[in-house]
């Protein structure tokens, strides 16, 4: 604790009218005969002190307080936890004396170093010590561990990393690109076995996770082959127990890839299991990666697509035309004046609207109909479009016309689109599209609009939206400021010979308005496909009529297993909604059913979900100590095996990068505001008081 430098100067003046105050009274007290010299001394230093403290407030001198901290320098160990590092030779080594030799090699480091553990694999850990090491992580993703670190100890004092693994890696980006920044060596500890053996094993799928009842989607299997040269083998896809694909083949190469194409079916909406497997070959290093289970979720995305026109125009069959080329969209089409439905909208999911508004009066009826239903919108501007009209029908896109005429523009692609995407075909060749008629005006673009594609008048390019759409899930519209899509049509056709390119453009239109949006007011929130070792997270929502989160009751769930058996949870609440972690359940499918009762309703929520066994490690079982080898080169340090873990402490004490982190903050403080200081000052006064009286009175 110091004064503060301007303090100094104001305790001249209050030491001198302490030292005179207490002097008086010291000359004053020597005419009293009750007191001694020393007594008196003593009387006269408690005054002075006392006096000092006292006057030392009124000029409110403050004090700097200063705390000085040492932080030792971070050693952080990660071991890898998947269970590839017991798929090799060394497993028994690996799972006893290796991490006994870790922990005792560092143990007497612990006075000039903090040593911490972390444990990663399909997730990320700090752990107290490598006892919680267990092997069996299902996957390896070392980017995730690598952000940990870079998130958790950036401030502090890390002062090199440690990483323990065989380098297979199966999840996430590569470790070598997130390392570049990292200011502190990483020393690795190469792990696993770099040997080839004999093993066949399914190294890629790709497929789509989503598909379309009665769509057709491909699948392409990679199969690999290790040291099996000579050996056959068949790949099979199976559903339900029913074969959908064979495939023999015969491996005449000792290392041996191929890949199988197929087409599947999605003939039943849900989540569809599919189990592809390939044969073992004979004296086989393992079979576990001869098997996996992918999920397709089969949804029955047929929807209905209402088209109304204000009167007639090759406009209406070219975007019938369009929309109907996707299967899973109906189109039904009409003239207002011969629609009949006005009334009765809620069998279709989405309605597009050409040049509608017009004066007609019966136009805002059925958009209040459409609105109130929570149908989404896609308005065709034209020459008969009501302008003050429909900007009162809606808030996105405002027009206000300076003449009632009508202006050739071009499309021009907005690079920052993000709502959805069109593929680079069709981008290539919008430019080359005739003119829409748009109307002549000023356009005002609210916030939560973005445009596909802007205006080109001749040569001049605008910001003024062609076409654009809402970004808001609570109301989807879109709006095309033009007639004329049936000359894309005709264009896309002269250089092409197809329609492809300008229907997407629609297709995609529709595809994104039409995108349903969940408004039921009680949801469970969870994924499809749990890995074995995963824990089943769920969350729930709750709405009140005004559509606002409420976690007021109590929500429960029941889970059932493939047998029947029931497993009952009840959800905790967080800060507005509620979070539910299962824990671990073995592989097979489940349902789920939850229930809350609110403002007299009761709600429901069930689904589906899979437990795979699905292991990312048994697929490669080589040792990548290539890959680890470059981590600690390109930081500076050194990789070492197993054997020569003892090398470690060495190597690291030998770095001078490597010191205790010193740090110092400075407090400056009021005495007025320290209890410590008034209690001093009055504990002087009162037992000068006392001493006197006390002195006084002998």
């Amino acid at each position: 604790m110091i004064l503060t430098h301007y303090s100094f100067w104001y305790l001249i003046p209050i030491l001198l009218i302490s030292f005179a105050v207490s002097s008086l009274l010291y000359h004053y007290s020597k005419g009293a005969k009750t007191y001694t010299n020393k007594q008196r001394i003593l009387l006269f230093a408690l005054r002075f002190l006392a006096l000092s403290l006292a006057l030392s407030l009124f000029l409110m001198p403050s004090i700097k307080i200063k705390d000085k901290e040492i932080q030792k320098p971070i050693i952080l160990i990660a071991q890898d936890n998947s269970s590839s590092i017991l798929m090799c030779k060394d497993s028994t080594l690996y799972k006893t004396k290796f991490l006994n030799e870790i922990e005792e090699s560092f143990k007497d480091l612990k006075s000039d170093y903090e040593i911490k553990f972390v444990r990663f694999g399909s997730k990320a850990k700090e752990i107290s010590n490598l006892k919680e090491i267990n092997y069996k992580d299902n996957a390896t993703d070392m980017s995730e561990f690598l952000q940990m670190v870079n998130d958790n100890y950036s401030n502090l004092n890390l002062s090199s990393l440690i990483i323990c693994s065989d380098g297979i890696i199966n999840k996430g980006i590569s470790p070598l690109n997130q390392i570049k920044d990292f200011s502190y060596p990483i020393f690795t500890v190469a792990m696993g076995d770099t040997t080839i053996k004999k093993d066949i094993s399914i190294t890629e799928i790709r497929y789509n996770r989503i598909a379309y009842l009665n769509n057709k989607f491909p699948l392409e299997i990679v199969v690999l082959a290790q040291k099996a040269k000579g050996s056959n083998s068949v790949l099979r896809v199976m559903k339900e127990g029913k074969t959908l694909f064979e495939e023999k083949f015969s491996i005449d190469n000792e290392t041996y890839s191929k890949q199988f194409n197929t087409i599947l079916n999605a003939d039943k909406v849900g989540i569809q299991r599919y189990t592809i497997s390939v044969q073992p070959v004979a004296n086989e290093q393992t079979k576990t990666n001869n098997t996996r289970d992918i999920f397709v979720e089969v949804l029955d995305g047929r929807q209905k697509v209402l088209l109304l026109a204000n009167s007639p125009s090759p406009d209406i069959a070219a975007i019938k035309q369009a929309i109907e080329n996707n299967e899973n969209y109906e189109v039904e089409s009409f003239l207002f004046n011969k629609f009949d439905k006005k009334n009765s909208l809620k069998e279709y999911n989405i309605a597009i609207l050409h040049q509608i508004p017009s004066t007609n009066p019966e136009h805002r009826k059925l958009i209040e109909n459409l609105t109130k239903e929570n149908i989404p919108i896609l308005y065709i501007i034209g020459q008969q479009t009501d302008m003050p009209y429909f900007n009162k029908v809606q808030k996105g896109l405002q027009i206000t016309q300076t003449k009632s005429t009508l202006n050739q523009v071009t499309p021009i692609l907005n690079s920052n689109f993000t709502l959805f995407s069109i593929s680079t075909q069709t981008q290539d060749i919008i430019n080359q599209f005739p003119p829409l008629q748009s109307p002549f005006g000023k356009y005002n673009l609210s916030a939560n609009l973005q445009s596909l594609m802007f205006q080109k008048a001749g040569t001049i390019s605008t910001d003024y939206p062609l076409i654009c759409f809402s970004n808001s899930n609570s109301e989807r519209i879109g709006i095309i400021v033009g007639e004329g899509f049936w000359r894309w049509r005709m264009q896309n056709y002269l250089i092409n010979q197809t329609h492809s390119e300008a229907d997407e453009i629609i297709s995609k239109s529709i595809q994104y308005l039409a995108s349903r949006v969940n408004k039921s007011r009680f949801r469970v929130i969870c994924n499809n496909v749990f890995a074995e070792n995963e824990p089943i997270l769920m969350d729930a929502e709750l709405y009140n009529e005004s559509y606002e989160l409420v976690n007021t009751p109590e929500v429960k769930l029941t889970i059932t297993d493939s047998k029947g058996t029931k497993y009952p949870f009840i959800f905790s609440k967080t800060i507005n909604s509620y979070h539910l972690n299962a824990g671990v359940f073995p592989s097979g499918k489940y349902t789920y059913n939850a229930s809350t009762q609110f403002g007299g309703s009761t709600f429901t929520a069930n689904g589906v979900f899979y437990v795979s066994t699905q292991n990312l490690e048994a697929i490669n079982l080589v040792a990548d100590h290539n890959l680890l080898y470059n981590i600690s080169n390109q930081s500076d340090a050194k990789m070492i095996y197993p054997n020569q873990i003892k090398q470690l402490k060495d190597l690291i004490k030998e770095r001078k990068d490597i010191k205790p982190l010193i740090t110092q903050t400075i407090t400056n403080k009021n005495l007025i505001d320290q209890w410590w200081y008034l209690a001093l000052i009055v504990l002087l006064f009162a037992a000068e008081w006392f001493l006197r009286k006390y002195w006084g009175s002998i």
